[in-house]
């Protein structure tokens, strides 16, 4: 063989070898993952969320899953408070969005891009988002793919780094946030991870009835009113009551930095199973949702109906404010 034919030779078994190479290495995370989601058409994920507020502790029992069906996106999201053994469900279909509340015996429609119109830490499709992003760590050890990332999650402001552990199927096993002192606010343990799996037909609609013999609420009028822990620089400036269709409404006034007006009452349970449309934008703080409209925010929080009235207060500050009733009662 002469040297060029050598030559060509050795480049021929160079290029093979590399391309052999390239071959048998194995795809990024990040791809593999992306990969994953391109091709998925239902999902459902299980597990246990803890939900850390200061010294409180939340634990919840939720379920996810989600469809494509007929090129639309259906989504499911139940959240079930293991301590009030209550249950909340936010559901999407081709009719709309729908949070359902058993304990009420009620379903409140409205219009909107929920899900997807801001991130969730327990859908599938904001975890690849966050996978994908420049800033993130991806790392292999024994437990599986550790994903590590800083977040921003427009409703829960304290949310700014998440971790995230997958196994070798891209199967989601945990993830915890962590606020800016580096202590968890949030962690999800699942249990159930079933990728492309069938779900009934029955998955996605909005109940017409529902058990009326779930408890509504394990507060009371006489423990009512209770005070926010979170007033922006503001302090009880008003405190007053009135009756309207039978039901005592509290009234706080807050003065000071921001101003803003919380009215409280215990909503009465329905006898049969109500759908109410909702009007303005719906809030999603994970174990508590809100419906904003103008310079108001309305929500129902262990069966207590709270409503934020201010024209200085963001849509999520007034979220904070109903938050902060559920670990701090002052008389």
């Amino acid at each position: 063989m002469n040297m060029k034919a050598k030559i060509i030779a050795g480049i021929g078994i160079a290029v093979l070898a590399l391309g052999l190479l390239f071959a048998l290495k194995p795809k990024s995370f990040d791809k593999e993952f992306e990969n994953t989601m391109n091709n998925m058409t239902s999902y459902v994920l299980q597990g246990d969320m803890e939900i850390t507020k200061g010294e409180d502790v939340k634990t919840y029992a939720l379920e996810v899953g989600y469809e494509k069906i007929d090129d639309s996106d259906y989504f499911k999201v139940s959240l079930l408070d293991k301590e009030l053994n209550q249950e909340q469900v936010i559901l999407r279909n081709a009719e709309g969005v729908f949070v359902i509340t058993p304990s009420l015996n009620q379903v409140f429609k409205f219009e909107g891009d929920w899900p997807l119109n801001s991130p969730k830490p327990y859908l599938l499709q904001s975890m690849k988002d966050i996978v994908a992003q420049e800033n993130t760590e991806i790392t292999d050890d024994e437990e599986g793919t550790k994903i590590l990332s800083d977040v921003v999650y427009p409703n829960n402001k304290n949310f700014i780094r998440q971790e995230m552990v997958f196994d070798d199927d891209m199967k989601i096993k945990w993830l915890q946030i962590f606020n800016q002192d580096n202590n968890p606010e949030l962690k999800i343990v699942f249990s159930k991870a079933d990728y492309n799996c069938d779900l009934d037909d029955s998955y996605f609609t909005a109940p017409t009835n529902m058990d009326a013999d779930v408890s509504a609420s394990s507060i009371t009028s006489e423990d009512l009113p209770l005070y926010p822990a979170q007033v922006y620089n503001s302090s009880l400036s008003g405190k007053s009551e009135m009756t309207s269709g039978g039901v005592v409404k509290h009234i706080l006034e807050f003065t000071g930095e921001r101003d803003f007006t919380v009215v409280e009452s215990v909503r009465v349970k329905s006898d049969q199973t109500q759908t109410v449309l909702m009007p303005g934008e719906f809030i999603d703080a994970l174990d508590i949702v809100g419906f904003y409209d103008g310079n108001q925010l309305n929500a129902i929080v262990n069966g207590i109906e709270y409503t934020v009235y201010s024209e200085e207060l963001q849509p999520e500050e007034m979220m904070s404010v109903i938050n902060s009733m559920q670990v701090a009662v002052m008389k």
